[in-house]
């Protein structure tokens, strides 16, 4: 009975995330009583009593950065990275970004990708270079939402523990993630390369970061097939859709772990294969050890959500909660990634979705973006004029920052 009780419980606990996820998915919302409270975008002369604490620290990282790009690289040659974060609404632009960077004949061959989300199909592509941008930018244009999930009723969270099939999902990675692309996974990983996704493992609520070329390299007879399994491990969002799980072995000991999704977690994150130069363990650590090094973040969504009414419901306030929460989570990992830039003397450079694009939001029932090409064609225009990076990490620019308020009658 008692087992009986916390089923149910973790049940209601399901459908509870769902709902606030999906608020606003099956009809529309009524609009609420008050309009949104402008963002302020530059500081007034009324807020200089308060100093900015975001502005110097960015500025004082700035400037280790710029002492440590003097210092002579340890590594044989500078490294490029990549960092994709999630965010399936954003997956169009950020890949019309890098067909369009390949067209400027400056996009490097990038070293180091890692990938979240979205993040880590799109990742596949971009780890393997322009020899895939119009593979990628076919799928990205012709992706519907049927060719990832198929929906069931809300009543298969009894039997299956999520509103979704992932099969179309699987149909669809087996046909892209074909011989062909494998054996340059391959290839790309014996040159010394590497590709990381990020999922997570339920049971441990961790990130869990796997090494898909070593993997595709090696001589399990299943090497293929784990390296999709992994890859839709990466997008499917707990709840929504049903976990991939994983048989493995840990000092003789057989274990069966559920992996997901990784936003929640982790929106971004970084890891290295071997490098000379590395710190070792315990040994004093000398900044500027990737001096020369570039690390860019092509972020799959806008930095700072615009001002939008909330319906004055309960699930669609915790659903922007739910929404507030993973973007802080966003803004703080790649201040951590600025943080590793500043350190070790690689050249941070951040790429977002433009704040003045107006986005649909995705719903239950329309996962994948509908103006999927027309995000795309703008991200291919913002990478073939060159794109514009960001150098300072989020919270750092003019309006970025949180100014206390000493009343109501705001300036």
């Amino acid at each position: 009975m008692f087992s009986l009780h916390w089923r149910v419980i973790s049940i209601f606990r399901c459908v509870m995330m769902l709902a606030l996820a999906g608020t606003g998915v099956w009809g529309c919302q009524a609009s609420p009583r008050y309009a949104c409270s402008p963002v302020p975008v530059a500081p007034s002369p009324a807020n200089d009593r308060y100093p900015a604490v975001e502005k110097p620290v960015a500025d004082s990282l700035a400037a280790v950065l710029a002492t440590n790009a003097a210092v002579p690289a340890t590594t044989p040659r500078p490294l490029q990275v990549l960092v994709l974060p999630g965010g399936v609404d954003g997956a169009p632009y950020t890949s019309g970004v890098l067909v369009g960077w390949s067209k400027t004949g400056q996009r490097p061959t990038f070293d180091v990708v890692t990938g979240v989300s979205s993040g880590a199909l799109i990742g596949v592509y971009a780890f393997l270079g322009p020899k895939y941008d119009a593979d990628l930018q076919r799928l990205i244009v012709t992706l519907k939402t049927a060719d990832l999930v198929k929906l069931r009723p809300v009543s298969s969270l009894l039997l299956h523990g999520s509103l979704s099939s992932m099969k179309p999902a699987e149909r669809l990675i087996r046909t892209e993630i074909h011989d062909g692309v494998l054996a340059d996974l391959r290839q790309a990983h014996a040159e010394g390369r590497r590709f990381f996704v990020g999922t997570m493992a339920l049971q441990t609520k961790r990130l869990v970061v796997w090494d898909v070329g070593a993997i595709a390299s090696s001589d399990r007879p299943d090497a293929d097939e784990l390296v999709r399994k992994v890859l839709l491990a990466a997008f499917s969002y707990p709840g929504f859709a049903p976990p991939v799980k994983f048989n493995l072995e840990v000092n003789g000991q057989c274990y069966c772990e559920e992996h997901s999704d990784a936003g929640t977690v982790a929106v971004a994150f970084v890891r290295f294969g071997p490098v000379a130069g590395w710190p070792e363990p315990g040994a004093p650590v000398r900044p500027g050890w990737l001096a020369g090094s570039n690390l860019y973040v092509l972020a799959s969504r806008q930095l700072y959500s615009n001002p939008t009414p909330v319906p004055e419901r309960a699930l669609a306030r915790g659903m922007t909660a739910i929404d507030a929460a993973i973007e802080a989570l966003a803004q703080a990992q790649i201040g951590r990634i600025h943080s590793l830039c500043a350190v070790s003397g690689m050249r941070f450079n951040l790429l977002a979705m433009p704040q003045e694009l107006s986005r649909k939001p995705v719903t239950l029932t329309e996962l994948f973006p509908t103006d999927a090409p027309e995000m795309f064609a703008i991200g291919y225009e913002a990478g073939a004029s060159g794109p514009r990076w960001r150098l300072t990490p989020p919270g750092a620019e003019p309006g970025e920052e949180s100014i206390p308020r000493s009343g109501l009658a705001l300036d």
